[in-house]
């Protein structure tokens, strides 16, 4: 199942690879469309039984149009996106989401236990071309709560059989959070670091989710 769940991302990677230089020729540079691929590391406070694994993979795509700086070649852009945030544990699961006060349960028999969220994101950048090739660009995102889920494979009940446990919701989320960006790249490739700097729960409700976000991205420019 891990394998599955990074092959799609990095297969549509790849296709925007391939295609990125024909979506420059299209729209004559005013449209970018983009793609992310990253990995998660949680930079807030220690929570109970909220430990992450080192890999927590997540991915977004994006679309924006792309305002001259005057007569150069830089650009300010404002878009549209999507966002996916894959935070695995380890040793606990998710066992109440619909409390008012997150509460994560320890387990020592498992294969996956994760919880997902997912993002509406209205990214703001400046991009800055050097020697045409290269580019960088700096940026912040506004990002809405689309939804939420949770998943556990293991013995959450100890009675020692493998159950698989899912909750299309969970509680307490705050419904808006912010984002700072940076990207550095060469033609359609580049890499992407990323820093949401208000937590993904309400205060006191649940862990600190603060993602200091790095990875590899793809964009027609």
């Amino acid at each position: 199942m891990k394998k599955k769940l990074f092959i799609l991302p990095a297969l549509l990677l790849i296709t925007m690879m391939a295609n990125a230089q024909l979506i420059k020729d299209r729209t004559n540079g005013k449209i970018t469309v983009g793609f992310d691929l990253y990995t998660d590391m949680n930079t807030g406070a220690d929570y109970e039984n909220f430990k992450l694994r080192a890999i927590n993979q997540g991915f977004g795509a994006y679309i924006t149009y792309n305002f001259p700086m005057g007569e150069s070649k830089h650009t300010t852009s404002l878009g549209l996106g999507f966002s996916s945030h894959n935070y695995y544990m380890k040793n606990a699961w998710l066992a109440q989401p619909y409390e008012e006060v997150i509460v994560f349960e320890e387990i020592t028999s498992y294969d996956k236990s994760k919880i997902n969220f997912n993002y509406l994101d209205i990214p703001l950048e400046v991009n800055f071309r050097v020697a045409d090739k290269f580019k960088f660009s700096i940026g912040a995102k506004v990002s809405f709560l689309m939804s939420s889920k949770s998943k556990c494979i293991g013995d959450v009940y100890g009675d020692g059989h493998n159950w698989e446990v899912k909750y299309g919701s969970i509680n307490s989320l705050e419904s808006v959070i912010y984002s700072a960006t940076a990207r550095m790249g060469y033609r359609c490739v580049n890499l992407f670091i990323g820093y949401q700097f208000k937590n993904s729960f309400k205060s006191g409700k649940g862990p600190e989710v603060l993602p200091f976000s790095i990875g590899i991205g793809i964009r027609a420019y």
